[in-house]
Protein backbone atom coordinates (compact mmCIF):
# COMPACT_ATOMS: atom_id res chain seq x y z
CA UNK A 1 0.00 0.00 0.00
CA UNK A 2 1.25 3.43 -1.24
CA UNK A 3 1.60 6.35 1.17
CA UNK A 4 -1.17 8.91 1.02
CA UNK A 5 -0.07 12.96 0.63
CA UNK A 6 -2.70 15.10 2.04
CA UNK A 7 -4.19 16.95 -0.72
CA UNK A 8 -3.49 20.85 -1.30
CA UNK A 9 -6.95 21.74 -0.09
CA UNK A 10 -6.22 19.93 3.28
CA UNK A 11 -2.68 21.17 4.00
CA UNK A 12 -3.87 25.17 3.38
CA UNK A 13 -6.53 24.73 4.94
CA UNK A 14 -4.61 23.20 8.09
CA UNK A 15 -2.67 26.29 8.08
CA UNK A 16 -5.15 28.54 7.77
CA UNK A 17 -6.44 27.03 11.31
CA UNK A 18 -2.73 27.55 12.76
CA UNK A 19 -2.58 31.12 11.63
CA UNK A 20 -6.02 31.84 13.17
CA UNK A 21 -5.28 29.78 16.27
CA UNK A 22 -5.28 31.88 19.90
CA UNK A 23 -2.10 30.24 20.57
CA UNK A 24 -0.64 32.29 17.42
CA UNK A 25 -2.56 34.87 17.65
CA UNK A 26 -1.98 35.84 21.21
CA UNK A 27 1.41 36.10 20.75
CA UNK A 28 1.33 37.89 17.36
CA UNK A 29 -0.57 40.76 18.82
CA UNK A 30 1.86 41.11 21.55
CA UNK A 31 4.33 41.41 19.56
CA UNK A 32 2.62 43.95 17.93
CA UNK A 33 2.40 46.01 20.75
CA UNK A 34 5.55 45.31 22.20
CA UNK A 35 7.41 46.45 19.09
CA UNK A 36 5.23 49.69 18.38
CA UNK A 37 6.26 50.68 22.02
CA UNK A 38 9.49 50.36 21.35
CA UNK A 39 9.68 51.81 18.14
CA UNK A 40 7.78 54.82 19.66
CA UNK A 41 10.17 54.64 22.89
CA UNK A 42 13.27 55.20 20.45
CA UNK A 43 11.71 58.31 18.61
CA UNK A 44 9.10 60.37 19.75
CA UNK A 45 9.39 59.76 23.79
CA UNK A 46 13.18 59.94 24.04
CA UNK A 47 12.72 63.35 22.05
CA UNK A 48 10.65 64.88 24.78
CA UNK A 49 12.33 62.66 27.13
CA UNK A 50 15.67 64.77 26.34
CA UNK A 51 13.55 68.25 26.03
CA UNK A 52 11.99 67.32 29.57
CA UNK A 53 15.07 66.16 31.01
CA UNK A 54 17.11 70.34 29.48
CA UNK A 55 14.05 71.75 31.10
CA UNK A 56 13.74 70.18 34.67
CA UNK A 57 17.46 70.93 34.97
CA UNK A 58 16.61 74.22 34.15
CA UNK A 59 19.13 74.31 30.94
CA UNK A 60 21.95 73.05 32.91
CA UNK A 61 22.17 69.85 31.11
CA UNK A 62 22.15 68.63 28.16
CA UNK A 63 20.85 64.92 28.05
CA UNK A 64 22.00 61.84 25.15
CA UNK A 65 20.57 58.54 25.36
CA UNK A 66 21.47 56.22 22.94
CA UNK A 67 18.16 53.85 23.12
CA UNK A 68 15.34 53.44 24.88
CA UNK A 69 13.59 49.58 25.62
CA UNK A 70 10.73 48.26 27.38
CA UNK A 71 10.71 45.86 29.72
CA UNK A 72 9.97 42.18 28.02
CA UNK A 73 5.87 42.60 30.06
CA UNK A 74 6.04 46.59 29.58
CA UNK A 75 6.53 46.79 33.35
CA UNK A 76 10.19 49.31 32.97
CA UNK A 77 12.02 51.43 30.77
CA UNK A 78 15.53 50.71 30.42
CA UNK A 79 17.98 53.63 28.99
CA UNK A 80 21.22 52.71 27.49
CA UNK A 81 24.23 54.83 27.06
CA UNK A 82 23.09 57.87 29.10
CA UNK A 83 25.70 61.17 28.98
CA UNK A 84 24.45 63.82 31.04
CA UNK A 85 26.19 67.19 29.41
CA UNK A 86 26.87 70.76 31.38
CA UNK A 87 25.80 73.27 29.16
CA UNK A 88 28.18 75.36 31.46
CA UNK A 89 25.52 78.34 32.49
CA UNK A 90 25.46 78.87 36.32
CA UNK A 91 23.05 77.60 38.77
CA UNK A 92 22.33 80.51 41.57
CA UNK A 93 25.59 81.49 42.75
CA UNK A 94 27.86 78.30 41.22
CA UNK A 95 28.87 77.41 38.23
CA UNK A 96 27.96 73.68 36.77
CA UNK A 97 30.97 71.24 36.62
CA UNK A 98 32.08 70.94 33.26
CA UNK A 99 32.41 67.29 33.34
CA UNK A 100 29.93 64.87 32.04
CA UNK A 101 28.03 62.10 33.57
CA UNK A 102 27.99 59.09 31.43
CA UNK A 103 25.58 56.70 32.90
CA UNK A 104 25.92 52.87 30.83
CA UNK A 105 22.21 51.43 32.19
CA UNK A 106 19.79 52.59 33.98
CA UNK A 107 16.62 50.42 34.50
CA UNK A 108 12.85 52.65 35.59
CA UNK A 109 9.94 50.70 36.74
CA UNK A 110 7.05 51.98 34.29
CA UNK A 111 3.93 50.00 35.45
CA UNK A 112 1.53 51.79 32.85
CA UNK A 113 4.06 51.87 29.68
CA UNK A 114 1.63 49.73 27.23
CA UNK A 115 -1.05 53.31 28.18
CA UNK A 116 1.96 55.21 26.82
CA UNK A 117 1.19 54.69 23.24
CA UNK A 118 -2.65 55.92 23.84
CA UNK A 119 -2.94 58.58 26.12
CA UNK A 120 -1.22 62.01 25.38
CA UNK A 121 -1.59 62.81 29.43
CA UNK A 122 0.32 59.34 30.53
CA UNK A 123 3.09 60.44 27.85
CA UNK A 124 3.61 63.32 29.58
CA UNK A 125 3.31 62.08 33.31
CA UNK A 126 5.84 59.34 32.08
CA UNK A 127 8.07 62.04 30.57
CA UNK A 128 8.27 64.09 33.43
CA UNK A 129 8.68 61.24 36.13
CA UNK A 130 11.42 59.46 34.48
CA UNK A 131 12.96 63.48 33.65
CA UNK A 132 12.98 64.01 37.52
CA UNK A 133 14.17 60.15 38.50
CA UNK A 134 17.17 60.50 35.80
CA UNK A 135 18.03 64.12 37.46
CA UNK A 136 17.59 63.08 41.26
CA UNK A 137 19.44 59.65 40.86
CA UNK A 138 22.37 61.34 38.66
CA UNK A 139 23.49 63.66 42.35
CA UNK A 140 24.21 60.07 44.05
CA UNK A 141 26.35 58.76 41.16
CA UNK A 142 30.10 58.66 41.97
CA UNK A 143 30.91 56.18 38.64
CA UNK A 144 28.68 54.44 35.98
CA UNK A 145 27.08 51.40 36.64
CA UNK A 146 23.51 49.68 36.87
CA UNK A 147 20.59 51.12 38.56
CA UNK A 148 17.64 50.00 39.11
CA UNK A 149 14.85 52.33 39.79
CA UNK A 150 11.33 52.17 40.59
CA UNK A 151 8.96 55.18 40.07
Amino acid sequence: MAPRFPTKQFLINWLKALVLSPGVLFPAGYFCVYLSTNIYLNTEFKKNLERSVCEASGNTLEISIESLKPGWILDSVTLNAITLTPTGEHVGDRQVSSQPITISTIKIASPDLERVLFSPSERLSSTRAISEKILSDTALITEPSILDVSI
